[in-house]
């Protein structure tokens, strides 16, 4: 059984997150510079190989009232090109995924300024995390 990879998809940075072989923890992994979504793919590919990862959870920004905007259109077309490249994909819904990273880092002390490359990470475990619950129940 190989690794599932969350993505919390940024117009400026990507955070990453990634389980154990079990299936079982997310845990957060690194932040990416997002510059072009063709290098983002590469970069996609380079961490697809080196930590044995068989499928992508990329957290779909659906708004509050469950409408679809401009991030739910880059999340979609993101998912396309990976299984372009013959990756699975899974969208999923990332509501409040932020809004808790952002709590974690206020209940250690931490602002959000200086700070968000550690919450789109964060962000990206609780896309994870809930998707992984989401298998483990069902």
């Amino acid at each position: 059984m190989g690794r599932i990879l969350g993505v919390d998809l940024g117009k400026k940075r990507v955070g990453l997150a990634i389980s154990d072989p079990l299936q079982m923890i997310s845990q957060p992994f690194k932040t990416l510079i997002f510059t072009s979504l063709a290098r983002l793919i590469k970069e996609i590919k380079l961490i697809i190989r080196e930590n044995d990862v068989e499928e992508i959870v990329v957290g779909l920004p659906v708004k509050e009232s469950g409408e679809e905007g401009q991030g739910c259109i880059e999340a979609r077309r993101f998912a396309r090109l990976l299984e372009s490249e013959q990756i699975q994909v899974t969208l999923w819904d990332e509501r409040y995924s932020s809004r808790l990273a952002e709590n974690v880092l206020k209940s250690h002390g931490k602002k959000r300024k200086g700070n968000q490359a550690k919450i789109d990470k964060i962000a990206a475990s609780f896309i994870l995390e809930s998707f992984l619950k989401s298998k483990s129940s069902g």
